[in-house]
């Protein structure tokens, strides 16, 4: 799979190929940036259009640590019920008509826990047969799991909209889940369709800002009054 640095490396490399080169000077940040909006852009579209979901777009953050809930968060929940919540907050996933692109929570085993909502919850204690059932739901940023006392970490599998944001998210061995070196979730297709966009909707319209030699912040690629060029 391609890397966000490839991408990058990508439009730097078709940037420098133009009559100025040397102009294109944007920080990897900002094109990183782009990247991930014009991904987030397209996958939204596709969405809408109902098209399926495509596991390369898929990230997972292994390891989340949980802690106990304060009883005052978990007014939704069902009284008498052991509830634990992530010690993080989940990163944004993809903005479209769902609540959110969660896609699974498990154990460090593998099993899946169910999703619920905080709405719902509050009549499960009265089903005799769903009342001490396990299972998640989403507050405030913050994965919730009810009945579940023996949980000190779950794995999220998600599409999130900003793959950048697992960076701030370790692996269970200590390392990041996401750097510019990690797989970039996006399939070789649309990788080729966001480096497509960026060149012609940020890249050339860059490189048509008229020089400013004197790093002066002025445009001074016009002839001034009173000088010899």
């Amino acid at each position: 799979m391609i890397t966000l640095r490839e991408i990058t490396d990508d439009i730097r490399a078709i940037a420098s190929s133009g009559s100025n080169p040397d102009n294109f000077k944007i920080p990897d940040e900002q094109i990183w940036y782009w990247i991930n909006q014009t991904r987030a852009m397209l996958i939204n579209q596709s969405l809408l259009k109902k098209d399926d979901l495509n596991d390369i777009w898929l990230q997972q953050i292994n390891c989340l640590e949980l802690e106990p809930a304060d009883e005052s968060e978990c007014c939704l929940a069902p009284s008498g019920c052991y509830v634990l919540k992530t010690v993080k907050k989940i990163p944004p996933t993809i903005d479209t008509w769902k609540p959110n692109w969660i896609v699974s929570v498990t154990t460090a085993f593998g099993d899946q826990i169910p999703k619920s909502n905080q709405f719902s919850n509050r009549y499960q204690k009265y089903n005799k047969y769903t009342g001490n059932n396990k299972y998640y739901y989403l507050k405030n940023d913050y994965i919730y799991v009810v009945n579940n006392e023996d949980l000190s970490i779950i794995n999220v599998q998600a599409l999130f909209e900003d793959p950048m944001e697992l960076a701030n998210f370790p692996t269970c061995e200590g390392g990041v889940c996401f750097s510019a070196y990690s797989a970039y979730p996006a399939s070789a297709n649309m990788s080729s369709q966001i480096t497509d966009i960026i060149i012609k909707t940020k890249v050339m319209p860059f490189m048509q800002f008229p020089s400013d030699n004197l790093n002066n912040g002025n445009n001074d690629s016009q002839t001034q009054p009173g000088r010899q060029w």
